[in-house]
């Protein structure tokens, strides 16, 4: 059920494979991903790796991976966002990268664990000093605007961006979308160049973290629409499109996100929240060159999270038990490598585990195919002891 050729004859031609898992820390879910991620790039030519972890910060990794200096556990602690890069399998995945040496890494993600448009900023600021260092006080004016809710992470952030008053928020936002422009006008006069392509989504992923925390402040509120904006997801889907431009339409792309980011269709994770997922805009621009493969497990051990102003993101990751599967769901139907496709137009199961719940979705229009695993456990790194209370 997760031999990697087996799973590579159902992707078939498409060139962005995105690879899931129904929660992050899961050793299982690490462990074939890297398999597979060794299988594509050996036996059929992909070049470029694109993980759910900010872009801003994705470029450390990218240096350390053609050479730069470094220890993996700290590439994997300061080159990705969540937390992401400090599991063994992480480690796994970067130590073969770096040995293989022509394989391109991608942050997808907005900078700052979603918490903080800085990383991002930073990475404007050094590409107008090279052409308009006059325009660099722009950065620091966004930098000052949004100085009320930048956090170490999106456990933080959220309540900051809430406290703020009408004004500041606004003012934030018109700093941003200011500084977005600015660089958007350069185009014409120093080329619509890679240097200039680059910083000009470093600007759009500073506004999606102003963005994506205005949406859930508007979802805590009551006052979202039914369908949200999700910035978040459309800047991971925009990244992707960067890729293909910087690399050529006919690059090999793996992608590497949770189950409700690749899925083809809207991402509802609790009950008054919809939001196009990533893989809805990919789905819908690149039709059957997108192939979305979810992972999830019949039962074992899942992680959650819990605050903790102490912790260098301001949350700790700890272990907790699964619970039988769910009447209808996708677990419920045992382990197995399931071609979804082929079922199309039948009744499939109606939901999927989402960490310890099960989250409604049309499985079979949600995602191509699904690998289910008998169990999973977490990954070494985290800790055992239970939440308090």
């Amino acid at each position: 059920m997760s031999d990697p050729a087996e799973i590579a004859e159902l992707v078939g031609d498409a060139k962005i494979v995105a690879i899931g898992e129904n929660n992050h820390h899961l050793h299982e879910f690490g462990e074939l991903r890297n398999r597979l991620l060794r299988h594509l790039v050996e036996q059929h030519g992909f070049r470029v790796i694109g993980f759910e972890s900010g872009f801003a910060e994705g470029k450390l990794v990218e240096e350390w991976l053609k050479g730069g200096p470094g220890d993996v556990a700290d590439i994997g602690r300061d080159g990705f966002t969540f937390s992401f890069g400090e599991s063994p399998e992480a480690h796994d995945m970067l130590t073969w990268l770096r040995e293989r040496g022509d394989v391109h890494y991608y942050g997808l993600d907005v900078p700052g664990s979603a918490g903080s448009p800085v990383p991002s900023l930073d990475a404007v600021r050094a590409y107008l000093s090279t052409v308009d260092e006059s325009a660099t006080g722009l950065v620091d004016a966004a930098i000052e605007a949004t100085s009320g809710y930048a956090s170490v992470s999106s456990a933080d952030a959220p309540a900051k961006y809430a406290a703020l008053d009408a004004a500041a928020k606004d003012k934030a936002t018109a700093a941003l979308v200011r500084l977005k422009t600015h660089l958007i006008s350069l185009r014409p006069v120093y080329g619509n160049t890679e240097a200039q392509t680059i910083a000009e989504h470093h600007a759009d992923g500073a506004l999606r973290v102003d963005t994506y925390l205005a949406e859930v402040a508007a979802m805590m509120s009551g006052g979202a629409p039914a369908l949200q904006s999700g910035s978040r997801d459309l800047y991971m889907a925009e990244s992707v499109r960067l890729i293909r431009r910087l690399h050529g339409d006919d690059t090999k792309i793996v992608v590497m996100l949770h189950n409700g980011h690749l899925q083809r269709v809207p991402f509802s994770p609790f009950p008054g929240l919809t939001a196009p997922s990533a893989g809805t805009h990919l789905a819908a621009e690149y039709g059957d060159d997108y192939f979305a493969l979810a992972l999830t497990a019949v039962g074992g051990k899942t992680t959650g999270l819990k605050p903790d102003p102490a912790a260098r993101l301001g949350f700790t990751v700890y272990e907790q038990d699964l619970e039988a599967p769910a009447d209808r769901s996708v677990e419920s139907e045992g382990p197995g490598l399931v071609d979804l496709r082929a079922r199309r137009g039948t009744e499939g199961p109606r939901s999927i585990r989402h960490a310890h719940v099960f989250n409604p979705v049309d499985v079979v229009n949600a995602f191509d195919a699904l690998v289910c695993l008998p169990e999973s456990t977490v990954s070494g790194h985290i800790g055992q002891d239970k939440p308090n209370g």
